[in-house]
C-alpha cells in the first residue's frame, strides 16, 4: 500500500471520528483496546482496521485493509451487513448538518487462528460483537430548492470477541453467576452465586424459563438476543431486569453460548455467564 493511499485512508478515518476525539486519543484508544476498531465505507470496503484484529481473527491489517468486508463475513450475514451500512435521511433535514446512527450487531467473521487460541469457532467463523455508529453529513447545494445533499460517510465500529464457552476458562467474580439452559431457555443448572445476587436458591429457578423472571419491558430485547444466539451461536444481551426474590429487580447482562453435542455436533444447550450490576 503506497503512501498516498495511506494518507487518503487516514483522512477518511479522521473525518469519521467524533469532534471531541482527537487523533492522538484514537491512537491511544486503539493501542489499549480489548478488541479492534474498523472503518467501513458504505459499499463495504474496509478503509481502516487496527492491528489488534490479528489477535482476534488471525488476519493481518495489511490483508484486510482495502478489501470488502463481505469477503470476511459469513454469507448468511451479508444482508445484515448491508442493512447496517444503509442510512435513511432524517425527517427534519434542514436542522441537521451532521448526525450519527448508533449500530450494534453480531457478525460471524473468518478466523484463521489455531484452535487453541481462536476461542469458539464454527466452520472457520467466529462471532464478533460490533458496536459503533454510521456517520452522515449534509452538504449545502447552492441554487438548489432542497436543503442539501446527505452523504453516508461510513461506519466506525469496535469489534469484541465474546467470552469462551467453557466456564472453566472464565474467572467468575462476586458479581457474576452462570447458568445452563435448554435451547428454549428453560433453566437446567445454576451455580450457587445466584442466591447471593438474586435471593433465589438454584432449585427455586430450575425447570423455569429465564423469561419467567424477566421484566415485561425487557422481554422483546431478550427474545431478539435469543434468536441471534440460536442463529449465530453466541450473543451478548443488553442489560435486562431480573426479578429478585425479595422484591425489586437486579440489572443483568448475559454472555450466552450454544454448546454442541460432541457426538452429533447438534446444538445441545445454552451456557450463559451473567454479570449483575451492584
Amino acid at each position: 500500500m503506497n503512501k498516498r493511499t495511506l494518507v487518503a485512508i487516514f483522512v477518511v478515518v479522521v473525518a469519521l471520528l467524533p469532534a471531541n476525539l482527537s487523533t492522538p486519543s484514537l491512537c491511544t484508544s486503539v493501542s489499549t483496546l480489548d478488541g479492534f476498531i474498523f472503518v467501513v465505507a458504505p459499499d463495504g470496503k474496509i478503509m481502516y482496521i487496527s492491528e489488534t484484529a490479528s489477535v482476534h481473527l488471525g488476519l493481518s491489517q495489511v490483508e484486510l485493509t482495502g478489501n470488502s468486508i463481505y469477503e470476511y463475513i459469513h454469507p448468511a450475514d451479508h444482508d445484515e451487513m448491508t442493512a447496517v451500512l444503509t442510512a435513511h435521511q432524517p425527517y427534519h433535514s434542514h436542522f441537521v448538518q451532521e448526525y450519527e446512527i448508533e449500530r450494534s450487531f453480531f457478525l460471524r467473521m473468518k478466523c484463521v487462528l489455531a484452535k487453541r487460541n481462536a476461542g469458539l469457532t464454527c466452520g472457520g467463523y467466529k462471532v464478533i460483537h460490533c458496536s459503533g455508529y454510521l456517520k452522515i453529513r449534509q452538504y449545502s447545494l447552492d441554487m438548489s430548492p432542497f436543503d442539501g445533499c446527505y452523504q453516508n460517510v461510513g461506519l466506525v465500529a469496535v469489534g469484541h470477541s465474546l467470552p469462551p464457552s467453557a466456564v472453566t476458562e472464565i474467572k467468575l467474580h462476586s458479581n457474576m453467576f452462570m447458568f445452563r439452559a435448554s435451547l428454549d431457555m428453560k433453566l437446567i443448572f445454576l451455580d450457587s452465586r445466584v442466591a447471593e445476587l438474586t435471593g433465589y436458591e438454584p432449585q427455586d429457578l430450575i425447570e423455569k424459563t429465564l423469561y419467567h423472571h424477566v421484566h415485561g419491558c425487557d422481554t422483546f430485547h431478550l427474545r431478539c438476543a435469543h434468536h441471534l444466539l440460536l442463529v449465530k451461536g453466541q450473543v451478548t444481551t443488553k442489560y435486562y431486569r431480573f426479578l429478585a426474590k425479595r422484591g425489586g429487580w437486579v440489572w443483568v447482562q448475559s454472555y450466552a453460548t450454544i454448546v454442541h453435542n460432541s457426538r452429533s455436533s447438534r446444538p445441545h444447550c445454552v451456557v450463559s455467564v451473567n454479570y449483575v450490576l451492584t
